[in-house]
């Protein structure tokens, strides 16, 4: 039994005493692997902090992780650094230097002046030209109309003749002719949907504020507060720019009519109107993007589209497009005229139609014209009669309403 005893824990401790070895080899092979892993990379630390000029990457790496960055939440509330201000995307022009994407603009004039018309030619040319009035149109753009009072169809029609190859593509062209309120909220909400279920658009045109707002007072800054938001929410929705077709005064001199938080809260203002030769004048009073205080200039001519089913004529208005350096712009853009300017302007006109024998004329002499505005001036005094007619006559032609030609003489301007 002893003997037993003793061959078994002789065995036990020679089997314990091989298996132990054994894991002291595997630990040694181990460590040694390891050792030998290491070495390499031991190696290319060294070497890189030896290396004097870091690669530019590499700075820029090193910069980009040493930037200081806001909290979390900060962030999430809306708190920006420097650097995300920058990398922030800035407005897309629609028409650059006019009309930006999510901006709110506004045209205004008095009544008649050609609002609408100016209006719908600038949607015109979004969708088929590379300029309009001389600002770059960098891309085409989809444009919704609210046409709330004026014949619409007349006028599309109009510009599509008048303009060859011009037209208005659906679904890039989109036109809404029943009532619609940009006082309700519920109203702005709506069409916000039914646009953005339709594709969306760059730019929605109100034509014209006050048929838009029914029961609201201008001249209240509660109820243009309430249009400023609603118009801000109509941008949020949608992402397009607004732009309201307004009114001027009485005093169409003092800008849009209605209370000043409505001019305050636009980016671009723009306003329209007729000179007394016609010709009307687009002024940039207002803008975001730079100074204002740029002139346009444009004619309206009546198209004829045909009779309609009683046989009378069918007309609708089209704008042209009139340069800045022409005659009719120069005249269009010249002071009003003053009371004696003007009976001096009338009496020289009567003399080029009436002529000296029933023939109109087309020049008169400088001596002829001074005749008959001092015939016009009876009321004047006599001694001053002479040098107030000369200086009428002066203040016409720098005006551009009279032409000294190069022989002295005097024409009217085609």
């Amino acid at each position: 039994m002893n003997n037993v005893n003793a061959t078994s824990i002789s065995s036990a401790i020679n089997t314990s005493g091989a298996i132990l070895q054994s894991l002291v080899n595997g630990m040694d092979d181990a460590n040694s692997g390891l050792i030998d892993m290491s070495t390499p990379n031991l190696a290319g630390v060294e070497a890189a902090e030896a290396s004097p000029n870091p690669s530019p990457e590499a700075e820029a790496a090193d910069d980009a992780a040493t930037m200081t960055k806001l909290p979390v939440p900060a962030r999430q509330y809306g708190l920006l650094t420097r650097d995300d201000v920058q990398a922030e995307p800035s407005a897309i022009p629609l028409i650059h230097g006019l009309i930006g994407k999510g901006q709110l603009a506004m045209i205004a004039g008095p009544s008649g002046c050609g609002k609408s018309v100016f209006q719908l030619h600038l949607g015109a040319a979004l969708l088929n030209a590379d300029k309009v009035f001389g600002h770059a149109i960098p891309k085409r753009s989809r444009f919704l109309y609210i046409n709330l009072e004026g014949e619409l169809k007349q006028r599309l029609e109009a510009i599509e003749q008048h303009h060859a190859g011009w037209s208005f593509p659906a679904p890039a062209a989109m036109f809404l002719t029943r009532p619609w309120c940009l006082n309700d909220e519920k109203s702005v909400e709506d069409l916000a949907h039914h646009v953005n279920a339709s594709g969306g658009v760059d730019v929605i045109f109100i034509d014209t504020l006050n048929r838009a707002i029914p029961g609201s007072d201008e001249n209240l800054s509660t109820d243009m507060g309430m249009v400023i938001a609603h118009a801000n929410l109509l941008i949020k929705m949608t992402g397009a720019a607004v732009v309201l077709t307004h009114h001027t005064g009485k005093a169409k001199d003092r800008g849009p009519r209605g209370h000043s938080s409505l001019y305050a809260a636009l980016d671009t203002c723009l306003m329209v109107d007729q000179s007394a030769t016609g010709v009307r004048t687009v002024e940039l009073i207002k803008t975001r993007q730079g100074p204002g205080g740029a002139k346009y200039f444009f004619s309206i001519e009546n198209i004829n589209l045909g009779e309609d089913d009683y046989g009378l004529p069918i007309v609708g208005p089209a704008l042209t497009e009139v340069d800045e350096a022409s005659d009719e712009a120069k005249a269009a853009s010249a002071p009003a005229l003053t009371p004696q300017q003007h009976e001096a302007f009338i009496a020289i006109s009567l003399l080029f139609q009436n002529g000296f024998g029933g023939v109109p004329l087309h020049e008169v002499s400088f001596d002829d014209a001074l005749g008959s505005v001092k015939t016009a001036f009876a009321a004047v005094e006599s001694k001053y009669r002479s040098t107030r007619a000369r200086e009428a006559i002066a203040a016409l032609i720098k005006a551009g309403r009279l032409l000294l030609t190069a022989e002295g003489n005097i024409a009217l301007p085609e």
